[in-house]
C-alpha cells in the first residue's frame, strides 16, 4: 500500500481525533476516489467519507475484530463527515508474498474458508451483492459496462451475453456466507506467513461465496501477471465447496457493476 506523507491543519478534523492525529507522522494511503485514507505511524489508519458513509463499515469492523478476523475499531464519528478510526493491521497484505505463488495460494484459500466458516448471525447483505441485484433489476442498454474486471477462465463474450447470465441465473446468488466482498491481495494481512485479519470491509456481509472467490482469482492473476495458478487455489480452497459455473455468473455482474 503506497503511503504519501501530509501535513494536515488539524482544526479541520473532529477534536476527539485531535491527539490521536498528533501522536505520529500522517501518510495519505488512499486507494479509493470516494473516500480518503490516513495513516498514522503511531498505529492507526483514519478513514474519511461523506456523512453516515462509514456507519456499516464501522458494524463489520467490529464484527470481523470479535471474530478474531480483523483489527479493532478505536473510534467512529459521524458529524459533518464520516471518521472510522482502526488500529493498524499487524503483518504485511499479500501483495509482498508475490515471490512463493503456491504459499501465497495457501495463505489465500486457508484464510478465506475460515471467513467463509463463519456465523452470519444478523449480518447485513453485503453492499457488492446488493449492487449486483440492483444492477440486474437496471437498463441493459445503457449504465455502467466495464470488461477490464474479465478473466479469460471465465469469459463473457459481450454485453448481450452478460445480461442474459445475469436474468438467468440472478436467483441462484445467495445470502448464505459471511463474504468479505473486495477479496484481493492488498485486503489480505499476514504476519510471518500466516493469516492475521482482513482489511477494507465496506463490502462485507451476508453474500455469495462465489464473490470472494472470483476476486482472489482477479487478484492473483493481476499481480502475478499469469492465470497458472487458478487451479492452484481453487484445490486448496476445495472444489467440493463451490459451484464452477457461479464464477462465471459472478463475472457477468462484475460486467455491469
Amino acid at each position: 500500500m503506497i503511503k504519501s506523507k501530509i501535513e494536515i491543519n488539524i482544526e479541520d478534523f473532529p477534536e476527539k481525533l485531535h491527539e490521536l492525529l498528533l501522536s505520529g507522522n500522517l501518510y495519505d494511503s488512499s486507494c479509493s476516489s470516494n473516500a480518503m485514507t490516513l495513516y498514522c505511524d503511531s498505529g492507526y489508519y483514519i478513514k474519511i467519507d461523506e456523512k453516515g458513509e462509514l456507519a456499516l463499515e464501522a458494524e463489520l469492523c467490529n464484527r470481523f475484530f470479535h471474530m478474531g478476523l480483523g483489527v479493532k475499531v478505536i473510534q467512529y464519528i459521524s458529524t459533518d463527515k464520516d471518521y472510522l478510526v482502526t488500529q493498524s493491521a499487524i503483518g504485511e497484505d499479500l501483495t509482498h508474498y508475490l515471490d512463493n505463488p503456491t504459499a501465497l495460494c495457501d495463505l489465500l484459500a486457508s484464510s478465506l474458508r475460515k471467513l467463509h466458516s463463519q456465523p452470519l448471525a444478523d449480518a447485513p447483505v453485503s453492499s457488492r451483492l446488493q449492487r449486483y441485484l440492483d444492477s440486474a433489476s437496471g437498463d441493459y442498454s445503457g449504465g455502467y459496462y466495464d470488461e477490464s474486471v474479465l478473466m479469460d477462465d471465465f469469459r463473457v463474450y459481450g454485453k448481450q451475453e452478460a445480461w442474459d447470465i445475469m436474468q438467468t441465473n440472478k436467483d441462484k446468488l445467495r445470502t448464505d456466507t459471511l463474504i468479505h466482498g473486495d477479496a484481493c491481495l492488498p485486503n489480505v494481512i499476514c504476519h510471518n506467513g500466516r493469516f492475521d485479519s482482513f482489511i477494507d470491509l465496506g463490502m462485507a456481509g451476508a453474500g455469495d461465496k462465489h464473490i470472494d472467490l472470483y476476486w482472489v482469482l482477479w487478484s492473483l492473476q493481476y499481480n502475478l501477471k499469469t492465470n497458472a495458478y487458478t487451479d492452484y487455489f481453487l484445490d486448496q480452497y476445495g472444489r467440493e465447496n463451490f459451484d464452477p459455473d457461479m464464477l462465471k455468473v459472478v463475472a457477468a455482474f462484475e460486467l455491469f457493476g
